[in-house]
């Protein structure tokens, strides 16, 4: 419950080769976190980036896909983050993505289908996608998608093209649900 404000902006573009070497960064229900500084994305070896409860965030770098090695992103409960980036696509080592409960989101950039190694795709609580772009038919190492009944219905269309592909649903907890839109 940390008020992190400009702090990680000054640390990162202040002293950027103390951080050069950081695999893992975790920010969790930091409420006045509204966006990551462009220096993040200078954090060649960051491999697993998590971004939860974080209810302020709204926009990721748009140099983001500059993040060569990151293998997993979780984006938790960030319910005004309202896209993610393009340079999303040029991520070839993520395998996981967790944007459950970004109640924002209400489309994917057509370049998430470049994301060659995506092995585990977790979107339940994303009420605002109301359809998938085209190219999630090249997920062809798409293994997991967890949703909720409603966008698992989005992903009918994309089994045929993706082998391996298992759609698990999970119940919606409707309370739950509400007390994020009224928060």
């Amino acid at each position: 419950m940390c008020e992190i404000g400009n702090a990680l902006t000054n640390s990162i573009t202040e002293t950027p080769y103390i951080l050069s070497n950081i695999r893992e960064l975790e920010i969790d229900m930091c409420y006045d976190l509204k966006e990551l500084p462009l220096g993040l994305c200078s954090l060649v070896n960051l491999e697993k980036l998590s971004i939860t409860n974080c209810q302020e965030f709204d926009v990721l770098p748009k140099g983001f896909g500059c993040l060569s090695n990151l293998e997993i992103l979780r984006l938790h409960c960030c319910t005004k983050l309202q896209e993610l980036p393009e340079s999303i696509g040029s991520l070839c080592n993520l395998s996981f993505i967790d944007i459950s409960d970004c109640l924002s989101i209400n489309v994917l950039p057509e370049e998430v289908g470049e994301l060659c190694g995506l092995r585990v795709l977790k979107m339940d609580g994303c009420s605002g996608l109301q359809e998938l772009p085209v190219s999630m038919s090249k997920l062809l190492q798409l293994e997991d998608v967890i949703c909720d009944e409603e966008t698992s219905y989005l992903w009918m269309e994309f089994k045929s093209f993706i082998p391996n592909l298992k759609i698990n649903v999970v119940e919606d907890d409707r309370f739950e649900s509400f007390m994020k839109i009224v928060q």
